[in-house]
């Protein structure tokens, strides 16, 4: 819970973010901000931070994001001087996509873009975990469209490739993909 939250009316700032309009990378003007601050006495030592909502626009396209910084005391780094700065978590809203990452779509599976779509998206948000289960969603996906015998990932990984489907670099990287996959998963649960 925020002890103030008020609107900031001396926004003169640019920011180089990425923007889904032109799928690349610009110079965004900031429009509007808010900031919310906390504060917390502990026994030994006083807990603060702060989160900046921005409204950003590109100066490209007039494409709009929403950016979420947040700032807390106990997380920072020091600068090549030797002096403190906060370290921020910044999320931009919708998340960032770019042209790098365009797949043709023409000739796969709805369902199969989709997984792709959602894994993306889960990267942008730097939620890696999410995007690792989301990638060995996509390798198991891709294994049950081509029917690969096996009675888990592994031999239907192995399967695709004995079908001539991958080659020896591929199934090695596919079975990267599916440990990490597990671990991602397994951590994840309780």
């Amino acid at each position: 819970m925020f002890d103030t939250f008020k609107r900031n009316v001396e926004i003169e700032s640019r920011k180089r973010l990425q923007c889904n309009g032109c799928r690349r990378q610009t110079i965004h003007t900031l429009e509007a901000q808010c900031v919310g601050n906390w504060n917390e006495e502990q026994l030994y030592a006083s807990i603060y931070g702060w989160t900046n909502f921005s409204l950003y626009r590109c100066g490209a396209c007039d494409e709009v994001c929403f950016e979420k910084a947040s700032y807390f005391n106990e997380l920072y780094d020091h600068d090549s001087e030797g002096n403190q700065r906060l370290i921020p978590n910044e999320i931009q809203y919708p998340a960032p996509s770019s042209a790098d990452f365009a797949f043709d779509t023409d000739f796969t599976p709805t369902d199969l873009n989709e997984l792709i779509e959602e894994m993306l998206y889960a990267l942008a948000g730097s939620k890696l975990k999410l995007a690792t289960v989301a990638l060995r969603m996509v390798v198991e996906f891709i294994v049950n469209d081509t029917k690969c015998a096996g009675r888990n990932l592994q031999r239907r990984i192995d399967d695709l490739h004995a079908k001539g489907h991958v080659d020896e670099v591929q199934v090695k990287l596919l079975h990267k993909i599916r440990e990490k996959g597990n671990a991602g998963l397994t951590s994840a649960l309780p």
